[in-house]
Protein backbone atom coordinates (compact mmCIF):
# COMPACT_ATOMS: atom_id res chain seq x y z
CA UNK A 1 0.00 0.00 0.00
CA UNK A 2 1.25 3.34 -0.36
CA UNK A 3 -0.26 7.21 0.39
CA UNK A 4 -1.43 8.93 -2.44
CA UNK A 5 -1.28 12.73 -2.23
CA UNK A 6 -2.64 15.00 -5.18
CA UNK A 7 -2.44 18.50 -5.89
CA UNK A 8 -5.15 19.81 -7.97
CA UNK A 9 -5.01 22.70 -10.00
CA UNK A 10 -7.76 24.81 -9.18
CA UNK A 11 -6.43 28.54 -10.23
CA UNK A 12 -5.28 30.85 -7.36
CA UNK A 13 -6.21 28.71 -4.44
CA UNK A 14 -5.23 25.60 -2.50
CA UNK A 15 -6.89 21.79 -3.00
CA UNK A 16 -5.31 18.74 -1.91
CA UNK A 17 -6.95 15.59 -2.19
CA UNK A 18 -5.13 12.68 0.03
CA UNK A 19 -5.94 8.95 0.09
CA UNK A 20 -4.48 7.35 3.12
CA UNK A 21 -2.58 3.68 3.43
CA UNK A 22 -5.97 2.82 5.53
CA UNK A 23 -8.27 3.10 2.22
CA UNK A 24 -9.51 6.86 3.76
CA UNK A 25 -10.12 9.57 1.57
CA UNK A 26 -9.11 13.72 3.42
CA UNK A 27 -9.60 17.09 1.38
CA UNK A 28 -7.49 19.89 2.62
CA UNK A 29 -8.69 22.84 1.59
CA UNK A 30 -11.20 23.82 -1.98
CA UNK A 31 -11.44 26.21 -4.29
CA UNK A 32 -14.18 25.22 -6.81
CA UNK A 33 -15.52 28.02 -9.03
CA UNK A 34 -17.77 28.16 -12.01
CA UNK A 35 -14.72 28.02 -14.48
CA UNK A 36 -12.83 25.12 -13.25
CA UNK A 37 -16.18 22.80 -11.47
CA UNK A 38 -15.98 20.55 -14.28
CA UNK A 39 -12.47 19.76 -14.14
CA UNK A 40 -11.79 19.54 -10.75
CA UNK A 41 -15.04 17.46 -9.70
CA UNK A 42 -14.00 15.07 -12.81
CA UNK A 43 -10.44 14.69 -11.56
CA UNK A 44 -11.64 13.49 -7.54
CA UNK A 45 -14.09 11.50 -9.70
CA UNK A 46 -11.26 9.85 -11.25
CA UNK A 47 -9.08 9.32 -8.26
CA UNK A 48 -12.18 8.11 -5.92
CA UNK A 49 -14.85 7.71 -7.63
CA UNK A 50 -18.14 9.47 -8.01
CA UNK A 51 -20.33 9.79 -4.79
CA UNK A 52 -17.36 7.89 -2.70
CA UNK A 53 -17.45 9.88 0.69
CA UNK A 54 -14.83 12.08 1.98
CA UNK A 55 -14.15 11.17 5.57
CA UNK A 56 -13.26 15.10 6.46
CA UNK A 57 -12.94 17.97 4.90
CA UNK A 58 -9.94 19.60 6.62
CA UNK A 59 -9.81 23.35 5.92
CA UNK A 60 -6.43 24.98 6.70
CA UNK A 61 -8.05 28.34 7.11
CA UNK A 62 -11.11 29.65 5.91
CA UNK A 63 -10.17 32.44 3.28
CA UNK A 64 -12.33 31.97 0.54
CA UNK A 65 -9.81 30.59 -1.61
CA UNK A 66 -9.25 27.38 0.86
CA UNK A 67 -13.46 27.26 0.94
CA UNK A 68 -14.80 28.29 -1.96
CA UNK A 69 -17.20 25.49 -3.68
CA UNK A 70 -17.31 23.09 -0.68
CA UNK A 71 -21.05 22.75 -0.92
CA UNK A 72 -20.46 21.56 -4.31
CA UNK A 73 -17.70 19.55 -3.34
CA UNK A 74 -19.98 17.86 -0.64
CA UNK A 75 -22.91 17.60 -3.09
CA UNK A 76 -20.48 14.68 -5.53
CA UNK A 77 -18.73 13.32 -2.29
CA UNK A 78 -20.40 13.68 0.80
CA UNK A 79 -18.16 15.15 3.82
CA UNK A 80 -18.91 13.62 6.94
CA UNK A 81 -17.11 16.01 8.95
CA UNK A 82 -15.36 19.21 8.95
CA UNK A 83 -11.92 19.92 10.51
CA UNK A 84 -10.56 23.00 11.00
CA UNK A 85 -8.18 25.23 13.56
CA UNK A 86 -11.52 27.06 15.60
CA UNK A 87 -10.30 30.39 14.27
CA UNK A 88 -12.64 32.73 12.43
CA UNK A 89 -10.90 34.05 10.25
CA UNK A 90 -10.73 38.04 8.37
CA UNK A 91 -13.58 37.04 5.77
CA UNK A 92 -17.06 36.44 7.69
CA UNK A 93 -19.07 38.30 5.97
CA UNK A 94 -18.57 36.66 2.44
CA UNK A 95 -20.42 33.98 0.56
CA UNK A 96 -17.69 31.61 0.87
CA UNK A 97 -17.43 31.41 4.89
CA UNK A 98 -21.20 31.39 5.09
CA UNK A 99 -21.23 28.34 2.61
CA UNK A 100 -18.35 26.80 4.70
CA UNK A 101 -20.22 27.76 8.19
CA UNK A 102 -23.97 26.19 6.46
CA UNK A 103 -21.63 23.07 6.13
CA UNK A 104 -19.56 23.06 9.26
CA UNK A 105 -23.20 23.35 11.09
CA UNK A 106 -24.66 20.25 9.29
CA UNK A 107 -21.96 17.86 9.12
CA UNK A 108 -20.49 18.94 12.67
CA UNK A 109 -17.28 19.79 13.07
CA UNK A 110 -13.49 18.83 14.82
CA UNK A 111 -11.18 21.76 16.14
CA UNK A 112 -7.53 20.17 15.59
CA UNK A 113 -4.53 21.37 18.27
CA UNK A 114 -0.99 21.67 17.38
CA UNK A 115 1.50 19.22 18.12
CA UNK A 116 -1.18 15.79 17.79
CA UNK A 117 -1.76 13.48 15.11
CA UNK A 118 -4.12 11.32 13.38
CA UNK A 119 -2.82 8.09 12.18
CA UNK A 120 -4.52 6.26 9.17
CA UNK A 121 -2.50 2.64 8.49
CA UNK A 122 0.59 3.84 7.77
CA UNK A 123 -0.32 7.36 6.51
CA UNK A 124 0.04 9.66 9.66
CA UNK A 125 -1.34 13.40 9.42
CA UNK A 126 0.62 15.13 11.79
CA UNK A 127 -0.56 18.93 13.09
CA UNK A 128 2.32 21.15 13.22
CA UNK A 129 0.28 24.21 13.92
CA UNK A 130 -3.10 25.33 14.16
CA UNK A 131 -4.67 27.79 16.20
CA UNK A 132 -1.77 29.42 18.14
CA UNK A 133 -2.09 31.52 21.03
CA UNK A 134 1.76 32.93 20.97
CA UNK A 135 0.88 34.99 17.85
CA UNK A 136 -2.75 36.04 18.51
CA UNK A 137 -2.70 39.18 16.02
CA UNK A 138 -0.83 36.90 13.04
CA UNK A 139 -4.75 35.36 11.47
CA UNK A 140 -2.17 33.32 9.27
CA UNK A 141 -0.64 31.78 12.54
CA UNK A 142 -4.00 30.56 13.52
CA UNK A 143 -4.39 28.02 10.20
CA UNK A 144 -3.18 24.24 10.10
CA UNK A 145 -0.04 22.70 8.97
CA UNK A 146 -0.39 19.17 8.19
CA UNK A 147 2.93 16.79 7.60
CA UNK A 148 1.71 14.07 5.67
CA UNK A 149 3.79 11.10 6.70
CA UNK A 150 4.00 7.39 4.73
CA UNK A 151 5.83 5.56 7.68
CA UNK A 152 7.20 2.08 7.79
CA UNK A 153 4.98 -1.05 9.11
CA UNK A 154 6.21 -1.21 12.62
CA UNK A 155 5.67 2.43 13.08
CA UNK A 156 9.72 2.49 13.64
CA UNK A 157 10.57 5.65 10.74
CA UNK A 158 8.46 8.05 8.70
CA UNK A 159 9.64 6.83 4.98
CA UNK A 160 9.16 10.06 2.74
CA UNK A 161 6.35 12.72 3.77
CA UNK A 162 4.74 15.77 2.18
CA UNK A 163 4.45 19.37 4.20
CA UNK A 164 0.80 21.06 3.54
CA UNK A 165 1.40 24.94 4.63
CA UNK A 166 -1.19 26.48 3.68
CA UNK A 167 -0.85 30.24 4.12
CA UNK A 168 1.47 30.38 7.07
CA UNK A 169 4.23 32.82 7.16
CA UNK A 170 7.48 33.02 8.52
CA UNK A 171 6.56 33.88 11.34
CA UNK A 172 4.32 31.07 12.07
CA UNK A 173 7.28 29.27 11.29
CA UNK A 174 9.80 31.32 12.87
CA UNK A 175 8.49 31.92 16.64
CA UNK A 176 5.47 28.77 16.28
CA UNK A 177 6.48 25.86 14.59
CA UNK A 178 10.44 25.76 14.75
CA UNK A 179 10.07 26.32 18.43
CA UNK A 180 7.65 23.40 19.12
CA UNK A 181 9.82 21.01 16.90
CA UNK A 182 12.97 19.43 15.87
CA UNK A 183 15.18 20.33 12.38
CA UNK A 184 14.33 16.24 12.14
CA UNK A 185 10.70 16.34 12.93
CA UNK A 186 10.20 19.19 10.01
CA UNK A 187 11.97 17.13 7.03
CA UNK A 188 10.11 16.35 4.29
CA UNK A 189 10.56 15.02 0.58
CA UNK A 190 8.10 17.05 -0.91
CA UNK A 191 6.72 20.96 -0.10
CA UNK A 192 3.73 22.59 -0.53
CA UNK A 193 5.07 26.08 0.07
CA UNK A 194 3.53 28.69 1.37
CA UNK A 195 0.27 31.28 0.43
CA UNK A 196 0.75 30.28 -3.48
CA UNK A 197 4.15 31.74 -3.49
CA UNK A 198 3.81 34.67 -1.56
CA UNK A 199 7.18 36.40 -0.31
CA UNK A 200 5.51 36.42 3.10
CA UNK A 201 6.38 32.53 3.32
CA UNK A 202 10.11 34.16 3.69
CA UNK A 203 9.61 37.54 5.31
CA UNK A 204 9.34 38.34 8.88
CA UNK A 205 7.76 41.88 9.54
CA UNK A 206 10.36 41.63 12.30
CA UNK A 207 13.22 40.94 11.14
CA UNK A 208 13.35 43.46 7.68
CA UNK A 209 17.16 42.93 6.68
CA UNK A 210 17.15 39.35 6.36
CA UNK A 211 14.79 36.34 4.64
CA UNK A 212 13.67 33.45 7.26
CA UNK A 213 14.88 30.51 5.62
CA UNK A 214 15.94 28.09 8.92
CA UNK A 215 12.54 26.82 8.21
CA UNK A 216 13.04 25.33 4.67
CA UNK A 217 16.38 24.55 5.58
CA UNK A 218 15.41 22.24 7.89
CA UNK A 219 12.88 20.80 5.57
CA UNK A 220 15.16 20.35 2.93
CA UNK A 221 12.85 19.09 0.77
CA UNK A 222 13.86 17.55 -2.96
CA UNK A 223 10.65 19.41 -4.56
CA UNK A 224 8.84 22.38 -3.85
CA UNK A 225 5.09 22.46 -5.21
CA UNK A 226 2.83 26.10 -5.79
CA UNK A 227 -0.60 26.09 -6.06
CA UNK A 228 -1.19 29.28 -8.44
CA UNK A 229 -3.05 30.38 -10.79
CA UNK A 230 -4.16 34.20 -12.46
CA UNK A 231 -3.98 37.14 -9.85
CA UNK A 232 -3.68 40.64 -9.22
CA UNK A 233 -0.85 39.70 -6.25
CA UNK A 234 2.14 39.18 -8.35
CA UNK A 235 2.42 35.11 -6.69
CA UNK A 236 4.29 33.34 -7.12
CA UNK A 237 7.07 36.00 -6.02
CA UNK A 238 10.15 36.02 -8.45
CA UNK A 239 12.55 35.86 -4.90
CA UNK A 240 10.26 33.32 -3.43
CA UNK A 241 10.51 30.91 -6.40
CA UNK A 242 14.23 31.86 -6.49
CA UNK A 243 14.48 30.74 -2.37
CA UNK A 244 12.88 27.41 -3.52
CA UNK A 245 14.44 26.44 -5.68
CA UNK A 246 17.70 27.19 -3.50
CA UNK A 247 16.71 25.23 -0.61
CA UNK A 248 15.00 22.36 -2.42
CA UNK A 249 17.85 19.76 -3.31
CA UNK A 250 16.30 18.68 -6.95
CA UNK A 251 14.33 15.50 -8.23
CA UNK A 252 16.37 12.81 -9.74
CA UNK A 253 15.98 14.71 -13.10
CA UNK A 254 17.15 18.19 -11.77
CA UNK A 255 13.45 19.30 -11.24
CA UNK A 256 13.42 21.86 -7.87
CA UNK A 257 9.69 23.78 -8.37
CA UNK A 258 6.67 22.79 -10.07
CA UNK A 259 3.22 25.00 -10.63
CA UNK A 260 -0.26 23.88 -10.70
CA UNK A 261 -0.80 26.55 -13.41
CA UNK A 262 2.21 25.16 -15.77
CA UNK A 263 2.31 21.54 -15.04
CA UNK A 264 -1.30 20.97 -13.97
CA UNK A 265 -3.06 18.62 -11.64
CA UNK A 266 0.23 16.55 -9.94
CA UNK A 267 -0.23 13.00 -8.47
CA UNK A 268 2.41 12.35 -5.60
CA UNK A 269 2.36 8.39 -4.23
CA UNK A 270 4.74 7.86 -1.05
CA UNK A 271 5.73 4.28 -0.99
CA UNK A 272 6.56 1.66 1.59
CA UNK A 273 10.11 1.00 0.26
CA UNK A 274 10.50 4.83 1.15
CA UNK A 275 10.82 6.27 -2.29
CA UNK A 276 7.95 8.67 -4.11
CA UNK A 277 6.80 9.47 -7.09
CA UNK A 278 5.74 12.65 -8.44
CA UNK A 279 3.30 13.15 -11.79
CA UNK A 280 2.34 15.82 -13.34
CA UNK A 281 -0.77 16.87 -15.86
CA UNK A 282 -3.07 14.10 -14.28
Amino acid sequence: MSTVVHFIDVGQGNMVLIQTDSGRNYMFDCNITDDNADDVLSYVAKCIGWGQPLSAFICSHRDADHIRGVLRLHKSFPIAEVWDSGYPGTTTDSTEYNSYMRLRRHVGATVLRRKTRHDFGCTRFRYLSAADERLPSNANAQGIIIKGEHRSRDDAQCLCSTMLTGDSDAATWRYGVMKDYAKSDVSTDILMGGHHGSLTFFDDPADSKNYYTDHINSMSPAMSILSVGPNSHGHPKPKAVELYKKYSSGSRQGNKVFRTDQKGNMRLELRDDGNWNLKTNQ
